[in-house]
């Protein structure tokens, strides 16, 4: 496989790892990461596809830096009355944690 993923763990509270799934592709949160290490990840998954190497995007692992932290949020609506299923709806408040 050769592409952009994620490989997906659990971190108990012991310090031990849990594999989940791998997803061979892009996940929504990606921009979380790109915010992080400051890279392109769709540029550079496209300039891959085209045949760069990593080492010609200067990503190799022990170049790349974290730097600071991010949040995404996404909303969802569902009808709890009709089984759950998606809906449409209004925000009518929203109050920000700052």
């Amino acid at each position: 496989y050769q592409n952009a993923g994620t490989v997906e763990f659990l971190l108990d509270d012991q310090g031990r790892h849990y594999f989940i799934e791998v997803n061979c592709r892009l996940q929504v949160e990606h921009t979380c990461s790109e915010e992080i290490t400051g890279i392109d990840i769709v540029q550079s998954q496209i300039k891959i596809a085209e045949g760069s190497r990593l080492a010609d995007l200067g990503l190799e692992q022990d170049k790349i830096k974290i730097m600071g932290a991010t949040v995404q949020c996404r909303m969802t609506t569902e009808d709890p009355a009709n089984n759950f299923t998606p809906d449409v709806g209004r925000i009518d408040v929203f109050r920000s944690a700052e």
